[in-house]
């Protein structure tokens, strides 16, 4: 599948657009397609480098953390 995603903290540059395998689910877990999706201020933060928020890399952007 495609996926946005960055390997170290910085602007919008450091976003690149790539090939990674479709996860595996769980038996209570379902898969959905995702047609369009949008990024909040949060994303921006963590991309950016928020001490507040330690993540793994590399790392797709969400709106879940």
């Amino acid at each position: 599948m495609k996926v946005v995603l960055f390997r170290e903290h910085g602007g919008p540059e450091k976003l690149s657009y790539e090939e990674m395998p479709r996860p595996q689910i769980g038996p209570e877990e379902v898969l959905i397609w995702v047609k369009a999706c949008a990024l909040n201020y949060l994303d921006i933060w963590v991309r950016e480098g928020s001490p507040a928020y330690a993540i793994p890399f590399p790392n797709v952007p969400r709106s879940s953390w």
